[in-house]
């Protein structure tokens, strides 16, 4: 009866412990001023990027038929050899 009785106030205090003992949910702090700004910066920042792409859509401001393409051309200039490591000879 003893044991049945110990067992049950155990069990008890298994089940009500995390009710009595829990925490309680932490509100998530509030933004900042710094880090509202930062987000309406990034935002603005996203829409003008948006508006020049619009713009040059209509009206390219670069044009690529006058592209440097001087890596297709073969080199122009002599070319160098290495003479090799340099020998000083006595006299």
């Amino acid at each position: 009866m003893k044991t049945r009785f110990l067992a049950g106030w155990i069990g008890l205090g298994v089940l009500v412990a995390p009710l009595v003992y829990g925490e309680t949910p932490k509100k998530q702090p509030a933004m900042s001023e710094d880090m509202r700004r930062a987000i309406a910066f990034e935002r603005y920042k996203d829409l003008a990027a948006a508006r020049q792409a619009r713009k040059e859509a209509i009206h390219p401001s670069v044009t690529y038929s006058n592209a440097n393409r001087s890596v297709d051309e073969p080199e122009q200039g002599q070319k160098v050899k290495d003479p090799g490591p340099a020998v000083k000879k006595d006299k």
